[in-house]
């Protein structure tokens, strides 16, 4: 099986003299029983040729089981002998319970062995044994356990005690072996369903081995008698299939961790929400007139994915159900589950696909029991959860980009990138920047290596997404170990307040540096739709958080590219008003006109006059809205994100002091705005916004050239990553450039008004002098 080859590896790769290799014999006796199996119904001869080379495999190694669990290694040749017999015979229901009897009476036998070295001590003992484990069944979603592997090393090292070693061992192996015998429970139960009676035995069979082994963990927690009677359940399988699964209600041969119970909580809901989302990418409704509006396959790579999420969800529901204190309401989850996962078979699916409406109300129905069923700190987000689906998601851009699927590589892509944003990024962006940009850079328009965003729009070859894809699993588990820490609930508040103070602050030397120069009595009144536009902006945030609350994912999905657009908008609208401020001139000029038209624009709205004061209202309203808004959104979506995984308390708290601290700098400002002279005041808040106006167009070429809107050339040096989060300072030529021009254009506009102003006085006084 993949997992004794993997154990092998692990243990050969590691070099260590003298090591016995139990694992290589247990495979080929495993494969050659499995072959034998597929073989006894064509050739019998072929057949027992393959069980007494299965038999030949397991004596080669007979006497290590012999001593390490006499019982299991007696009946692992009974079962051997049995499995010759059927195959002369020719009976392959008979051979495929002999078959897996066998392998789970090694397994046991193995486990005993395992349990012994490390109780002494002995870690080159325990090694061996632990490579002739079955970890289990491995899928996108679900990644090997390598903790016993661990735990052993540390034992090896001295790092570790034999007993707490022992507790890691039981930990992780038993999982496996519970998760197997759950797993042979449901796949009995579908091959009875369809008339399997060959596999149905099979997998009986297993059923049953696998409980023996853990049968120890039983008896410690319901008694031998309650062993005793689910041992006689195992036997009469399959016809006592429900008194089974009674039995094993609430019990779990390794308790999970209260994180690890978190865990598998969050994959429940997160991975079964996402069924609906791929099922409707891949199935659609057809013509009425050629199929009368059934629903039809249009991409089975999509479906498939929505399987790898049920899945994913079945598997995480199975762990955790022993567990929910309602168990009549986790059986009926289980159920449920599966009957969702059967109508989404393949098999189901040839014979008529389930329109996509169907799928999702069926979705929508269980996770609102999930909801009932789960207590109320298991349904708190995951981090964890999260990262798993978008490794899966980042495994089907490469899939897809190999088969030259690209809309579906750019859409997996996109679902993972989402998922980052409105997750991951908010607390990397405060615990290591520089990770958080090396992540953007690969998911977007990077270089070294090539971001996907790029290789997918030139449709590079599927070598390329490798690398990058390998470079995306290092960095993922590099987050994954950050977020994996436990934060507590000041660190959360702390952090909140950071996002809240940093992109509050920007919004308020904005207005505070444009309203400053509107203080004077003529253009006073020009502040008007600046605050109602800030406040319309403070109205719009409110309602994207709860937009968030339930459309996180879909937001999350454009945030990039709508941050660029709400960007350059609050830059074209700050320069053009900018103009207005250091043209002094224009305001020289204008004032006249305001008050000669002052009645006709304070209570006319049309003519010139009227659409003049309509243009520049809407100007500054547009400006007031767009400087807070874009802080607000980006705020909104981090918070969130914050809220997912934390709770809600410590991120308010956290929020109340950071907006707090925003309020204080802008009383403050304000405040010292209000005793500038007139003319200082146009400097110093010119090089204010001047500032702002740099970090705004800074960040605004980062987030263009990560959607793929701006080219990106790289400057000859690496730039401290807390450079782009404070000063839009990111090491690109592009970005340097254009905020030097912003720069530029700023302090030119203001040279070149002084100048205009100097030359039209001197004019003045020259033509004054001519008439004099």
């Amino acid at each position: 099986m993949p997992g004794l080859r993997i154990a092998a590896l692990l243990a050969l790769s590691a070099g260590f003299a003298g090591a016995t290799d139990l694992a290589t014999p247990a495979e080929k006796m495993r494969s050659s029983l499995a072959e034998a199996g597929l073989e006894v119904s064509f050739d019998r001869v072929e057949a027992a040729r393959l069980v007494t080379q299965a038999q030949s495999a397991y004596g080669t190694v007979e006497g290590e089981w012999k001593k390490a669990d006499p019982a299991a290694a007696r009946e692992v040749s009974a079962a051997l002998q049995k499995a010759v017999a059927a195959a002369k015979e020719g009976d392959e229901i008979a051979l495929n319970r002999a078959g897996a009897t066998a392998w789970t009476a090694l397994l046991r036998g193995a486990y005993t062995g395992l349990e012994s070295s490390v109780q002494t001590g002995n870690a080159d003992s325990a090694r061996d044994w632990l490579a002739a484990r079955e970890f289990r069944v491995a899928s996108p979603l679900t990644r090997l356990n390598a903790d016993a592997t661990g735990a052993i090393e540390a034992l090896a090292a001295g790092t570790l005690k034999p007993e707490a070693a022992l507790n890691a061992v039981r930990s992780d192996v038993l999982d496996g072996y519970q998760a197997r015998m759950n797993d042979a429970l449901r796949e009995l139960e579908t091959s009875q369903a369809r008339g399997f009676r060959t596999l149905a035995a099979g997998q009986a069979a297993l059923a049953q081995g696998y409980f023996q082994l853990l049968r120890p963990a039983y008896v410690a927690q319901n008694g031998d008698a309650a062993a005793a009677k689910l041992t006689q359940q195992f036997a009469t399988l399959p016809t006592s299939l429900s008194g089974v699964q009674a039995s094993l209600s609430g019990f779990r041969a390794a308790p999970l961790s209260e994180r690890e119970t978190h865990t598998r909580a969050a994959q429940v809901t997160r991975f079964l929400s996402l069924v609906p989302v791929e099922y409707a990418r891949g199935v659609k409704l057809g013509s009425v007139k050629l199929n009368g509006g059934r629903a039809v396959v249009t991409q089975e790579v999509e479906v498939n994915e929505a399987r790898t999420f049920l899945g994913g969800a079945v598997s995480a529901l199975a762990d955790i159900a022993p567990l929910l204190p309602d168990q009549d309401a986790a059986r009926s989850l289980s159920a449920d589950f599966a009957a969702l996962n059967t109508s989404l078979s393949a098999q189901a699916m040839k014979a008529q696909p389930k329109p996509p409406s169907e799928v999702e109300t069926a979705v929508s129905t269980l996770l609102g029991s999930v909801k009932s069923a789960f207590p109320a700190d298991w349904q708190k987000a995951d981090a964890g959860a999260d990262l798993d689906v978008v490794r899966t998601q980042l495994d089907a851009v490469v899939a897809a980009a190999g088969a030259g699927e690209w809309a579906a590589a750019e859409t997996a892509r996109l679902d993972a990138y989402a998922l980052l944003e409105s997750g991951t990024e908010a607390r990397i962006a405060v615990f290591n920047p520089e990770l958080k940009a090396h992540l953007e850079n690969l998911m977007w328009n990077g270089t070294a290596p090539a971001g996907l965003a790029a290789l997918i729009r030139k449709q590079d070859p599927a070598g390329e997404f490798k690398s990058t894809r390998a470079e995306l699993q290092s960095t993922l588990g590099e987050i994954a170990r950050i977020l994996g820490t436990e934060v507590a609930p000041a660190a959360v508040a702390t952090n909140a307040g950071i996002i809240v103070f940093r992109e509050g602050l920007e919004a308020v030397l904005i207005l505070a540096a444009l309203m400053g120069s509107l203080r004077r009595d003529p253009v006073r009144h020009l502040r008007r739709p600046m605050w109602l536009g800030a406040a319309a902006a403070f109205g719009a945030t409110a309602v994207t958080w709860f937009v968030m609350q339930g459309a996180l994912s879909l937001l999350g999905r454009y945030g990039e590219k709508l941050e660029a657009v709400v960007s350059l908008v609050a830059i074209g609208v700050l320069l053009l008003i900018m103009n207005w401020f250091f043209h002094q001139v224009y305001w020289t000029d204008r004032m006249a006109s305001f008050q000669k038209h002052k009645h006709e624009l304070t209570h006319s709205s049309s003519g010139a006059g009227g659409g003049v004061l309509r243009a520049q209202w809407w100007g500054l309203a547009v400006l007031g809205f767009t400087s807070i808004y874009r802080e607000g959104f980006e705020t909104t979506l981090f918070l969130q994100s914050l809220v997912l995984q934390s709770g809600a308390a410590s991120v308010l708290s956290g929020t109340a002091v950071g907006l707090a601290l925003v309020i204080g700098v802008g009383v403050a400002v304000f405040k010292w705005q209000a005793k500038l002279p007139m003319k200082k005041l146009l400097i110093w808040t010119g090089v204010l916004i001047a500032a702002v106006l740099a970090v705004m167009v800074g960040n605004t070429v980062h987030t263009m050239q990560l959607v793929g809107w701006l080219p990106v050339h790289p400057l000859p040096l690496e730039l401290p990553a807390n450079l782009g989060l404070w000063l839009g300072l990111h090491a690109t030529w592009e970005g340097v450039l254009l905020q030097i021009g912003s720069v530029a254009a700023v302090i030119g506009s203001f040279f070149a008004a002084e100048a205009l102003k100097t030359r039209e006085l001197r004019q003045r006084q020259r033509g004054a002098a001519v008439h004099s």
